[in-house]
């Protein structure tokens, strides 16, 4: 009886080894990374965190019969900087995705081995200037100017938002949304030419608010402006740290 089990139990072993494969792929161990610059100030892009991606396309495989070109999504910082040291070496496409631009073209053929650095230049639909923000006991006034750099098929202006965080983490992902910051938001959905009516590519002063703060808190703010196209992404003011006496 023995013996038969022990044969039983070396069969099982046996079919347990004969099904296992040897996966001979080495780890993802390639470096991308790079900067999202900004066209108008030469600086990287102002941006909330992972806010939108660099999109990748693997063209490694694509010729082999049976096989189709796969992409992946790169978080882009709030600094405007992307980094991703877990990829397999090849050859990609890459171009910046569903961000606060007009449309750039596709890098193609980009060759990544160990390391490599891919910088982009974008050109913002908008931008925010001179953004200021003031107290008055527990009120804030926040005002800047809005500019379209390029109007000629610019999508309709469609909000002005302000954005306030107890973090400096501050943006469309993360603030404090609440009805008495939300309301106060200018909606728009106009052509520039529509509200901006003499012409001009910057706006008059726009004031947003007062809105409610605390006494003893430390605020982050900043003010997005948004176009219709695609997912509606901001463009920011820098953020600014408000203390409330």
């Amino acid at each position: 009886m023995k013996n038969i089990l022990y044969l039983i139990i070396g069969a099982t072993l046996l079919s347990f080894a004969s099904c296992k494969k040897i996966d001979n792929w080495d780890a993802p161990a390639s470096r991308l990374h790079g900067n999202v610059i900004d066209s108008y100030t030469g600086k990287n892009l102002v941006m909330d965190q992972n806010d939108w991606q660099i999109r990748i396309i693997d063209r490694t495989w694509e010729k082999m019969k049976g096989t189709v070109a796969t992409y992946q999504n790169l978080a882009v910082q709030r600094d405007g900087v992307y980094n991703n040291d877990k990829l397999f070496s090849g050859t990609y496409d890459m171009i910046p995705y569903d961000g606060p631009f007009w449309p750039v073209d596709t890098i193609k053929g980009v060759v990544l081995g160990s390391e490599t650095q891919q910088d982009f230049t974008v050109t913002p639909y908008l931008q925010v200037l001179d953004f200021a923000a003031t107290v008055n006991g527990t009120a804030l006034t926040l005002t800047c100017r809005i500019k379209a750099p390029v109007i000629a098929g610019l999508p309709n202006l469609y909000e002005i938002k302000p954005f306030l965080s107890l973090t400096t983490f501050c943006g469309n992902g993360n603030y404090i949304n609440i009805g008495e910051y939300n309301n106060l938001r200018k909606s728009i959905n106009k052509s520039w030419a529509s509200y901006v009516t003499d012409g001009t590519d910057t706006t008059p002063v726009v004031t947003i608010g007062p809105l409610p703060v605390k006494s003893g808190y430390t605020y982050y703010v900043r003010i997005g402006a948004n176009v219709n196209a695609l997912s509606r992404r901001y463009n920011y003011s820098p953020i600014v740290k408000v203390v409330v006496p």
